[in-house]
């Protein structure tokens, strides 16, 4: 795996005012599951700030303790958030680079 990026700011330390938490992102109207969205949402700033330092990796890296953490899913394309036991099924792959 990838070591501690020492400067870099860390996974729950997002900014960010506004009712999105510092990120664009919304929870699917449809998901009721039961999750910290606070954690979430500063977990979705963090992985915004590495996609527009164009720090994908980083990114991916997020995503993926949003999941593995959180049972939370990305939909980039719909600029939505989705937990696993939401109960919003939808069709195609997890969000990614797009």
């Amino acid at each position: 795996g990838r070591g501690g990026g020492g400067g870099s700011f860390g996974y729950a330390r997002g900014g960010g005012g506004g009712g999105g938490g510092g990120h664009d992102y919304e929870r699917d109207p449809n998901d009721f599951g039961n999750v910290d969205e606070k954690a979430v949402n500063e977990l979705l700033s963090t992985r915004l700030q590495y996609r527009k330092r164009k720090m994908f990796d980083e990114a991916d890296d997020v995503r993926d303790q949003l999941l593995n953490d959180h049972g939370v899913t990305v939909w980039d394309r719909d600029l939505q958030w989705t937990t696993q036991s939401g109960g919003a099924a939808r069709v195609g792959g997890r969000g990614g680079r797009g």
